[in-house]
Formats: structure tokens, sequence, C-alpha cells
């Protein structure tokens, strides 16, 4: 059944924002706030916190769910049996697209970007997307341009055989995908009047443009003074602003609404070698955060902005006074994907009691 999102959340304060978009629930909501006292005080710097968007479900886990709902929704209302989207080949909007739509009952299409050539390995979110029983394509890095025409063309297909299908973009990231993040800024405003000082800084991974456009639409609409940094893992900082903004003019034209005035960081500075391309100095912080938080973190998107936030701190842009809330947007799949073998060791084996 599909409900409006207009559950006990903070009211958004600004007369030009309407109600939400039908949703169809799926994730496990809310997801808590919680203080990482170890890693503030081993990193040295700023209290950090953690919006623990891993929780949002086991094989839903991550932010990309929040968007799903509403996109779900929409293909409900739509009449559609199947939906169809694309990713890379360890793509977690991929896998949290397959298996809720093994949960309501759709068929899911996936376009994967792998290179020919290559025996794809079943490991990670691809292994998921399988078991969820999603109809797999593979599409090369070159077609990847082209990847929402592809799209399209299946949609064709499958409504000549008598299949109506919903096309969700790349990361759902678009001005229905970005209700989700609005939403979730309801969430995390409540959560942080517990937070003392000064306002937070917003933390997170930035690669389709969704979530970023959802927080920033959400606490311009809240009037919130939090700086928000969207920490890119793969694209020059201009064009993942060039997607949000895209998103906000969309979304601003449907409902004849203002485009946020909120201002957005966009960091470029620690994609490295590119999406989805992680070094063994990427894979030891990642490596070090866990061992002190207990947090799985996947290394395309949570990982790689996490080292980013841990550069900054020890570059010094971030002071014992400041607040950090680290959006911890999920995909810990991935990580079995991931080679560790250089920067973590098995440890000598316990010897047994005497």
């Amino acid at each position: 059944m599909v409900i409006t999102a207009d559950g006990p959340c903070r009211p958004l304060s600004s007369p030009a924002m309407p109600e939400l978009p039908p949703r169809l629930p799926l994730a496990i909501l809310p997801t808590p706030l919680e203080p990482a006292g170890r890693l503030s005080e081993a990193w040295g710097g700023p209290r950090i916190w953690v919006k623990r968007d891993d929780l949002t479900g086991f094989g839903l886990s991550g932010n990309k769910v929040r968007k799903l709902e509403f996109h779900f929704a929409a293909a409900h209302n739509a009449g559609a049996d199947t939906v169809i989207t694309c990713g890379a080949i360890q793509s977690n909007h991929a896998r949290a697209t397959a298996l809720a739509a093994a949960r309501v009952g759709l068929r899911s299409i996936l376009l994967l970007r792998h290179k020919p050539g290559l025996t794809p390995r079943l490991e990670g979110n691809l292994l998921l997307d399988a078991l969820a029983g999603a109809r797999i394509r593979f599409i090369t890095p070159e077609q990847w341009p082209h990847r929402d025409a592809l799209m399209a063309e299946e949609a064709e297909r499958r409504l000549a055989s008598g299949h109506r299908s919903w096309v969700i973009p790349e990361g759902a990231s678009d001005s229905i995908g970005m209700w989700g993040f609005v939403l979730a800024m309801r969430e995390l405003a409540d959560q942080m009047t517990r937070i003392e000082g000064r306002p937070a800084v917003l933390w997170h991974a930035a690669s389709s443009g969704g979530t970023t456009a959802g927080i920033a639409w959400g606490a311009d609409r809240l009037n919130l003074a939090n700086p928000i940094v969207a920490c890119s893992i793969g694209d020059p900082a201009h064009e993942i602003e060039t997607k949000v903004q895209s998103i906000w003019r969309e979304a601003a034209s449907s409902l004849g609404a203002p485009v946020p005035t909120i201002s957005v960081e966009y960091d470029d500075k620690h994609i490295g070698g590119g999406y989805g391309v992680v070094k063994n100095d990427d894979l030891a912080v990642q490596a070090e955060a866990t061992a002190l938080t207990g947090l799985v973190l996947d290394p395309t998107y949570t990982g790689k902005a996490l080292t980013g936030l841990r550069r900054e701190i020890a570059a010094g842009r971030f002071t014992r006074d400041d607040n950090i809330v680290f959006w911890h947007t999920g995909g810990g799949f991935a990580v079995f994907a991931h080679d560790f073998s250089r920067t973590v060791s098995v440890g000598d084996p316990v010897e047994p009691p005497a």
C-alpha cells in the first residue's frame, strides 16, 4: 500500500514546501545518530557523529532505499510490473533495487557497467542481484554515457511483450528520488538537537547527486545553519554541482517552488583515481575506522568519503570544538569485492587455556 510521507517528523517550515509525494515504505526508519568517540579521539579532531543509514535494513542497507521508497510508489501508481535501472557492477543502488523489487513482487532489470572480456565475479552486490532474481545485462564503459537511452529501449521491449516498466535513473537521483533525503533531513534535524556547540558539518559521499540534492533542499527549507560538504568519490566537483542543480530545477519546476539558495561545498580533492578506484592507503584508513568503530564501510562510497574527512582533519581544517555528522550511506556488501590483504592481516592464533 502506498502512503504519504507525513510521519512524526519535524514539519518543514517553508510555505513553499508542499506535501511529499507518495512513498512505499521499505526502509527501517528513523536510523540512529550515534557518537563515534573513539574515532574522534584517535584522529585528534572534531566530535564525529555517524548517521547510521547502514541500518535501513539488511539487504536494503544504505541511502538508496530512501530514494527507492518514492520511486517504487511512483512505479506502483503507474501500474508497472517491472523496474529498470543501471549502475556499476558493484552498484549498491542496483542491489537495493533488485531486492526491493523481489520484496514487493516486481521484476527487475539491471544494466551494469562492466569491461568486456572480463568474466564478472559473482560476489558482493552482484551476487545479491542474482539471488534476487534480477535480469542482468552488462554494458560496456563506452555504452555507459547512453545508459538512459538503453534503459528506455529495454522498457519499450518489455511494453511490446505486454509488460509496463518503470525506469529509475542511476542512483535514483532525480526529482523523485531526492525526496527520500528531504524526508531524511526532517529526521536528522530532530536528532541534531542533542549536539551541543557549533552546528555540525554534514559530510557525505557524493556521486549521482540525488543524496546531496535532497540533503540541501531539506536543509534549505528547514532553515538549518549546518554547513554541507558533498565529498565526491569519483567526479569533478563541477559535475556533481551540475547534477544537483539539474535535480533542483526539475523539482522546482514541477512544484512551482523556488530553487534552494543554500550553499553546498563540493569537495573533489579525494577522488584519487576516480570512481571505484580505491588505493591501499584508502583501504588502510577504512580498516582503521572499522577497528575503532565496528562500522563496515563500502570502500567505493562511505570508505572514500571517510578517508577524505580523515585527511581534512589531519590538515587542520577542523578543531576539537567542531562537530561533524558523517552520513554512513551503507553499502557494506561491496567490502567483500575488494582486496584488503595488503592493509590488514589475521593475527596470531589464540592459545587455548591451560
